[in-house]
C-alpha cells in the first residue's frame, strides 16, 4: 500500500519538485563556498597591500619631506615659473654683467635670447663678451659657477688681444655663451 502512494502523479511531481529544489539548493550552495574560497584568495593577496598603503598613509609626512627637499634643491637650480621668461633672461644677464664689472671687467657685448624649450625647462640662452686681465675674468668664472639659480656655461672661449696698458702687454677676453633654466608653467 505504501508503494501504491508513490506512484500517483501528484506524489511523482511533488518528488520530481522536491528534487529540483534539492539539486537547486546544492548548486547555490556550491557557488557561495566557491565564491568564497576566491574572495579568501583575494582578500589574502590583498591584504599585505592595504597594509602597506595604511601605513604609507599614516606616514605622509615622510613623503612630503623629500618632496620639500626636492623643491627646494631645484630653486638653486632654476628659475621658478611664476617669472616672467623674458624677464627671467634679463635679470640673469644683468646678475652676469654685475659679477663681471664688480671683477672689474669691461663688458664688451652682451644680450638675451627667447627661451625654448629643454626637457620640460624653458631654456633661455645668454651671450656676453666681456674683456679685462686674466685673474679678474678667472675670478669672475669662479663666482659665476657659485650663483643661485645657477648660470650654466654652454661654451667659453678665451683669447688675448695685444697692446699695452699701462706696462701690461696682455688684455683677454673671453667669449661666454651661458644659459638659465626657468620652471615651465603648468
Amino acid at each position: 500500500m505504501n508503494v501504491e502512494r508513490f506512484k500517483r502523479p501528484e506524489v511523482l511531481w511533488l518528488l520530481l519538485a522536491g528534487c529540483v529544489l534539492l539539486a537547486a539548493f546544492a548548486w547555490a550552495s556550491w557557488t557561495v563556498v566557491a565564491k568564497y574560497r576566491q574572495a579568501s584568495v583575494q582578500l589574502a593577496d590583498i591584504g599585505p597591500r592595504y597594509a602597506r598603503l595604511a601605513g604609507m598613509l599614516q606616514n605622509k609626512e615622510l613623503f612630503a619631506q623629500p618632496a620639500n627637499a626636492l623643491t627646494a634643491n631645484l630653486a638653486q637650480f632654476v628659475y621658478p615659473a611664476s617669472d616672467d621668461a623674458s624677464q627671467t633672461g634679463n635679470t640673469a644677464l644683468q646678475k652676469v654683467r654685475d659679477l663681471a664689472t664688480a671683477r672689474g671687467l669691461r663688458v664688451a657685448s652682451s644680450q638675451s635670447a627667447a627661451p625654448r624649450d629643454e626637457k620640460g625647462f624653458d631654456r633661455i640662452d645668454l651671450a656676453l663678451r666681456v674683456e679685462g686681465s686674466w685673474p679678474d675674468l678667472v675670478a669672475t668664472l669662479r663666482e659665476l659657477t657659485q650663483q643661485h639659480p645657477a648660470i650654466f656655461i654652454n661654451t667659453l672661449q678665451l683669447g688675448v688681444q695685444r697692446h699695452e696698458v699701462q706696462g701690461v702687454a696682455q688684455l683677454m677676453f673671453g667669449q661666454l655663451d651661458l644659459y638659465v633654466l626657468r620652471e615651465r608653467a603648468p
